[in-house]
């Protein structure tokens, strides 16, 4: 009888800070340590038209500080997208004689081809802001082994 296994996982966005790039607040900040915040223009974070890779948030509901200052958004006020993923695998393993026995194994990984795409890029001060750019996870994958044990 064929073993199967399989995990499904679904997991929510991350939260993440959007920030400057850079240390324009002459914070002595090293770039990715508690990064610059950036001022909040009070237009709605989500629209219509957002959630998607081209936009995933209203880039226009925030705005570079000025130089010199701190922004007033708070840390990790937005979200990222979230996560699915199959992962399958089948096994079937035939005795070919009393000490040797043959196993055949077919695993898929993203089984579903569910597209998860990573985290919006979060710096105010870069021309891709608001849009995503790279998966999270590769596409589907399959790999088939087998195994002689004696």
């Amino acid at each position: 009888m064929p073993a199967t296994r399989s995990v499904y996982q679904i997991q929510s966005g991350m939260p993440f800070t959007i920030s400057v790039f850079g240390d324009t607040a002459n914070a002595g900040t090293v770039l990715g340590e508690n990064p610059i915040r950036v001022n909040a223009t009070g237009q709605p974070i989500f629209g219509p038209g957002t959630h998607t890779a081209a936009e995933w948030f209203n880039p226009a509901a925030f705005a570079a500080p000025p130089a010199f200052t701190f922004g007033n958004v708070g840390r990790n006020s937005v979200y990222g997208l979230g996560l699915q993923t199959l992962d399958f695998a089948l096994a079937r393993s035939f005795n070919l004689t009393e000490k040797t026995a043959f196993q055949f194994r077919a695993e898929a990984f993203n089984a579903l081809n569910h597209t998860n795409l990573g985290t919006p890029n979060r710096y105010v001060n870069e021309p891709q802001f608001g849009t995503i750019t790279m998966p999270m996870t590769p596409g589907r994958e399959i790999q088939l082994s087998a195994r002689v044990s004696f």
